[in-house]
């Protein structure tokens, strides 16, 4: 009779060991995993230079980088690059590389962003422009760099493709309609 206990307390002592493990292991909060996309850099450094972390100036510094990289390609009415652009298929395509939804046309692209005095822009801010004598927006640029006459901007010219333009060039001067931000 004692050895049927001490087998049974054995089989009680086991399961209550196993038991606990288990609940134990239960109570404890799952760990995630977490799979760090660029193996030469530690995931608290992606974490650092995510979007989110970054100043305005540092993500319109890339912004504007990656529009230069367009310069030269060439200007085709409609299209939306890579290969050629027209004025709002530049900008949209620029923007959408930084998860920055513009709609198609640059009628459009003056809603898609805070209306911003032409003496307040900044890098990174789009500016529209119209023809002579007519207020209707029918051409965007992006501010590139502000200087003491006004602004430069990069934007997809029909002679020239990609180019940059100061605002004191005759032909954009009277045509400047507004400037709106998208980037804050």
């Amino acid at each position: 009779m004692i050895y049927f206990l001490s087998r049974n307390f054995k089989k009680f002592l086991s399961i209550a060991v196993i038991s606990t493990a288990i609940t134990a292991t239960a109570q404890q909060p799952q760990q995630r995993q977490v799979v760090n996309p660029n193996p030469g850099m530690s995931v608290r450094e992606q974490l650092m230079r995510s979007p989110l972390n970054k100043s305005r100036q540092e993500r319109v510094q890339e912004i504007l980088n990656y529009a230069a990289s367009f310069k030269g390609t060439r200007y085709v009415y409609g299209t939306m690059g890579p290969n050629s652009f027209d004025c709002s298929g530049f900008t949209s395509y620029v923007f959408k590389n930084f998860g920055i939804k513009l709609d198609r046309t640059s009628r459009g692209q003056v809603a898609d962003g805070r209306q911003v005095a032409k003496d307040q822009v900044l890098p990174g801010d789009l500016v529209f422009f119209g023809n002579r004598g007519n207020n209707r927006v029918g051409h965007v640029g992006i501010v590139y760099e502000i200087d003491d006459k006004g602004f430069k901007f990069i934007h997809a010219a029909t002679r020239t493709g990609i180019t940059i333009n100061h605002i004191t060039d005759t032909y954009y001067k009277v045509r400047y309609r507004g400037a709106c931000r998208v980037v804050d």
